[in-house]
């Protein structure tokens, strides 16, 4: 049980982060961390939807938190259905970002 501390520490830490952050951006405040908008020049983050970003910015940050809170919980307690609950977050998540891609690849990022 000792040798597990550090790493659901580590994976604790994370998970509060992600949380944090992802609390901030859904009320709109705090950096936009997407790729869509920190690629994009300055005149196209002007033009942009802050609120959409921020809304997809906070569902991804938020499933990340949920993942890392998962794993940290599966450490404690070594409970091996989480790891299912881990995995259907994961698929949850792929498929979230795959659809953002896709719409911003064939809509354009404005």
């Amino acid at each position: 049980m000792k040798s597990e501390i550090v790493p659901a520490l580590i994976s604790g830490i994370i998970s509060v982060l992600m949380f944090v952050y992802a609390f901030f951006t859904s009320k709109e405040k705090g950096p936009i961390l997407t790729n869509n908008y920190l690629f994009a020049s300055k005149e196209k983050q002007e033009k942009m939807d802050k609120k959409l970003e921020y809304r997809r910015a906070t569902i991804v940050f938020g499933l990340l938190g949920l993942i890392f809170l998962l794993l940290t919980l599966q450490i404690l307690t070594i409970w091996l259905w989480l790891n299912y609950a881990i995995g259907i977050v994961v698929i949850l998540l792929i498929s979230y970002v795959v659809k953002i891609t896709m719409d911003t690849v064939l809509n354009g990022p404005i």
